[in-house]
């Protein structure tokens, strides 16, 4: 059988990263992203950093925040229509896993009309087109949503959540830049790093593991385990060590197999969490 590794086509790491977006939206020849975001980060300055350098280089873009942090069909689909009103031909999805599996979402339904009833994507959907493309800029260091093809949406009405597994909504550019999560708050840090710690445990554990997927979640134990407590305390040194290691969490089933069903590469804790999380309305990782 043969194994699968799926990565961005350009990736970023480092201090001062996001100083690479608009170069690398001219070089693709992108006119006017959609950035996508939280209201809170929004309201704290944190979006203004990339912002700031697309004014800088006369870049036009809007900016979409109507994003829960469990994510809604309705923010998807308000998306959707902000993207097309705004004459958008990429998006720049900033935050956590939150604006990022909306990003996903939004741009999967814009190059695939057809699934535009949003729980039309759940599971393994056989949508034709790669999403429109997103630029992925993590602020925190858990879901590694940046590097895989999952996303998840909440369906207020039916008081359930469904996970969507697609190859085509990766993000073509991910940005993972340690000054973007310096405005974390403690009890965040904490929550996602032990997710990001608890996800390539099970990377490493799970039966569907091979020797390329042992290189990246091993790497991953390794600078989550060390640089988790200095990320807390709000260190340079942690920040940095973190936003490597979760980047190493990659797609988190190393080898895809759709009859398995979305939660092949994950583990019990995954699933037992799942119910609890979706009644309780719990931000993922907590």
């Amino acid at each position: 059988m043969a194994n699968r590794i799926m990565l961005n086509e350009t990736s970023y790491h480092g201090a001062g990263a996001v100083s690479a977006i608009p170069g690398e939206l001219k070089a693709r020849g992108l006119k006017k992203p959609l950035v996508c975001c939280g209201p809170s980060i929004l309201k704290h300055g944190v979006v203004a950093k990339v912002t700031d350098l697309l004014d800088a280089e006369g870049i036009a873009y809007e900016i979409f925040s109507d994003i829960k942090a469990n994510p809604t069909i309705e923010n998807v689909q308000a998306g959707v229509a902000a993207y097309k009103a705004a004459g958008s031909d990429c998006i720049v999805a900033i935050g956590g896993g939150s604006p990022m599996d909306t990003a996903k979402a939004i741009g999967i339904i814009v190059n695939n009309p057809e699934f535009a009833d949003v729980r039309s994507l759940e599971g393994t959907a056989d949508t034709k087109k790669p999403c429109v493309p997103i630029i992925a800029v993590p602020t925190t260091a858990g879901t590694a949503a940046e590097v895989t093809i999952n996303y998840v949406i909440t369906d207020v009405e039916r008081r359930r959540k469904f996970v969507c597994v697609d190859p085509h909504d990766m993000p073509i550019v991910a940005v993972v830049d340690p000054e973007m999560m310096d405005s974390m708050p403690k009890g965040l840090t904490a929550s996602t790093g032990m997710d990001a710690l608890t996800h390539a445990i099970e990377g490493y554990t799970t039966k569907a593991a091979w020797e390329m997927t042992d290189m990246f979640h091993l790497k991953a134990i390794e600078l989550i385990s060390k640089n988790l407590r200095g990320a807390v305390a709000g260190t340079k040194e942690g920040r940095e060590g973190m936003a490597l290691g979760q980047y190493g969490l990659l797609e988190r089933r190393p080898r895809h197999r759709p009859q398995h069903g979305p939660h092949a590469g994950r583990g019990v804790r995954h699933a037992a969490r799942r119910r609890l999380r979706d009644d309780a309305a719990h931000r993922h990782g907590v």
